[in-house]
């Protein structure tokens, strides 16, 4: 993909961010083809849409030769605040571990050590909620791995944090138990669901490669996969996830 199409989408993109028009699909002269097409895309959004970068969604394909994407973060809510039409039109939500940066982590040729890493982020309980800003049927791209749904910064609203815990290394997240309740009733109950088990692996995998790009800033979220899987919610009812003896995050949807 030429920059210039990558420039072209973005700014397609961060005007339907901006409610300003409205896309079943990236036109043919800028719709991306691949995963490397997608994070073109993705490397201009921030300046298209002209909006700080909270933190990045770290995605890893897990196939050789297939490069990972990196996604940047607009949306973070406080525990209990509700998801509202402006950051999300889907009612898809999933709970994750986050880790946020306490200091500056800069692009740097030398990679940073594990101990460098795990000693710079805390780590907070989560929820992901899910959007896109096309109009058209978006379980269908998925169905496909259509690169689109990628460029759509993934498919992310933005994520809902609980409080941080800074003393994450003492826990196993092998065996940690989480479990979502919606109004009370139990959804989702898993233990140790997380695809790599340990969370933090990709945390620092994905510093070292941000390190060669942008780096990552203090108070950034990144964030990795869900332990669990993707939940559907309906308007006002009272979501809770309980991450045992780590954390705790609540949300609802208003719309």
């Amino acid at each position: 993909m030429e920059n210039s199409q990558a420039v072209e989408a973005a700014n397609l993109i961060a005007s339907l961010y901006r409610g300003e028009l409205s896309l079943e699909r990236l036109p043919e002269s800028c719709r991306p083809q691949s995963i490397a097409d997608a994070q073109q895309i993705l490397n201009e959004l921030a300046g298209s849409l002209g909006r700080p970068v909270q933190g990045y969604k770290c995605y890893f394909p897990f196939k050789a030769t297939q490069p990972n994407l990196f996604a940047p973060i607009f949306n973070i809510l406080p525990s209990g605040a509700a998801i509202t039409p402006e950051v999300a039109n889907l009612h898809l939500i999933e709970p994750e571990i986050l880790f946020r940066a306490e200091r500056d982590l800069p692009p740097r040729d030398e990679p940073y050590s594990y101990e460098e890493v795990a000693s710079a982020f805390v780590a907070v309980p989560a929820f992901e909620f899910l959007a896109t800003r096309f109009s058209g049927d978006f379980t269908s791209l998925l169905g496909q791995k259509d690169p689109q749904i990628y460029a759509d910064n993934t498919l992310s609203g933005g994520f809902v944090v609980g409080q941080a815990n800074p003393n994450w290394r003492a826990l196993d997240f092998l065996r940690m138990r989480i479990v979502t309740t919606f109004g009370g009733k139990v959804v989702s109950d898993e233990t140790g669901g997380h695809p790599v088990k340990d969370p933090f692996i990709l945390i620092y995998v994905g510093v070292n490669l941000l390190r060669s790009l942008q780096g990552v800033k203090k108070n950034q979220v990144l964030a990795t996969l869900s332990p669990t899987g993707l939940l559907t919610a309906e308007k006002g009812v009272e979501i809770v996830a309980e991450f045992e003896g780590f954390g705790r995050v609540e949300t609802s949807y208003a719309f």
